[in-house]
């Protein structure tokens, strides 16, 4: 039996968990705000999941279509007020997307993600030859080097004017990394669209190609890619002894002046690392705002005029979506810039790829965190 499934005692536990109605987040969950409508709750659609599973409700369209609507943001869901892992529902909904597309449901969405990543040699977004001159050229490395610099594809695509100054920043700390700096697909839209057995194989295949290079150390600049080479990586039962170390926690300081920090979902949610993101960028004088919301406190500060907690409305789905309402995405898209805007900071930083590329499509002028870091 596969580790990672509902077949599991483990998983099934955590999907029966997560069906109790705990609502006391609905106001901040991104899906019920844009709709207004309970249905989009996580604790009814892991209800869904759960009765179809056990075979007490048969597999319908709605039910398929609230299944695979979710940002995957993790905001909203009843760890946030109990204290509970960041990661049950997640699970729940990847195994749920999983189990409707068994019964049939989504497949022609699944079959297109298949087809665009194959034709793009095994990435989720093209690269071209551009940005990878770019990124030889910035990066200082080491042929024997056994330091992995993870750079993913979409801080490949959407953020190569941060490769000189990450270049600098290694240098600065005398850190030369491995020649082969990607682009790496890291698999996580496997995952989001209910392709588990493709997203297990492709990370076997991930790290057993980076252990056959020798690395031993693998630094991430996204999120993303740190929460698929440790928590996502365990969950599916794949081990491995790489240290994986996030290009924050090599960082000293974020340098931002009076500046929105958006931190996103991987880095506040999943990976709880809000406060290390407010450390770096610790204002020397900080007021409050006393009429900003509980849980998403604005500040008068010197470098940053938020707080950044785990409750930040997520501008986008922070991975290349395979399915999705684009009227609901809009909306939620919508509210996220719109309380960015209430905080009235001189720039944006932000900390997701998806997420730059997105402020920039609507507009907004962002600016990427890898230019920040000291």
């Amino acid at each position: 039996m596969r580790k990672f499934s509902l077949d599991n005692k483990i998983f099934a536990d955590i999907l029966k968990h997560q069906a109790v109605h705990m609502d006391q987040a609905v106001c901040y969950c991104p899906e019920y705000l844009a709709t207004r409508d309970m249905c989009y709750y996580p604790s009814r659609v892991a209800q869904i999941i759960r009765a179809v599973w056990l075979g007490e409700l048969e597999p319908s369209q709605f039910g398929a279509d609230l299944v695979f609507s979710s940002l995957l943001s993790g905001l909203g869901e009843r760890w946030q007020n109990f204290g509970e892992s960041p990661n049950g529902y997640l699970f729940s909904q990847i195994l749920g997307r999983e189990l409707f597309l068994k019964h049939g449901f989504y497949r022609e969405d699944a079959d297109k993600l298949l087809e665009t990543i194959a034709s793009q040699g095994d990435h989720i977004l093209p690269i071209d030859a551009h940005e990878r001159q770019l990124w030889k050229e910035a990066i200082p490395v080491e042929e024997d080097s056994n330091i992995c610099l993870f750079v993913d594809d979409a801080t490949y695509a959407f953020c190569s004017s941060s490769a000189i100054h990450l270049g600098d920043f290694l240098n600065s700390l005398d850190i030369q990394v491995h020649e082969d700096i990607g682009p790496y697909f890291g698999g996580f839209e496997y995952f989001a669209m209910g392709l588990v057995d493709k997203g297990i194989a492709h990370f076997q295949k991930l790290i057993d190609q980076l252990e056959e290079k020798g690395i031993r150390r693998v630094i991430t600049l996204t999120g993303q890619s740190h929460f698929l080479l440790t928590t996502l990586c365990e969950a599916v039962g794949i081990s491995h002894e790489l240290e994986i170390i996030n290009i924050l926690e090599l960082a000293t300081e974020i340098t931002a002046s009076k500046a929105y920090l958006y931190g996103g979902s991987f880095y506040t949610r999943f990976l709880g690392m809000s406060d290390l993101l407010n450390e770096l960028t610790e204002n020397q004088e900080e007021k409050p705002i006393h009429n900003s919301c509980e849980f998403l406190p604005f500040v008068e500060g010197d470098k940053r005029v938020n707080t950044v907690t785990m409750w930040g409305m997520p501008v986008c789905s922070e991975f290349i979506l395979g399915t999705g309402d684009d009227k609901l995405l809009s909306s939620i898209g919508a509210m996220a810039v719109t309380d960015i805007k209430k905080a009235g900071g001189k720039e944006i930083i932000v900390c997701d790829p998806h997420a730059y590329f997105k402020l920039h499509r609507l507009g907004n002028t962002a600016q990427y965190y890898l230019d920040y870091l000291r």
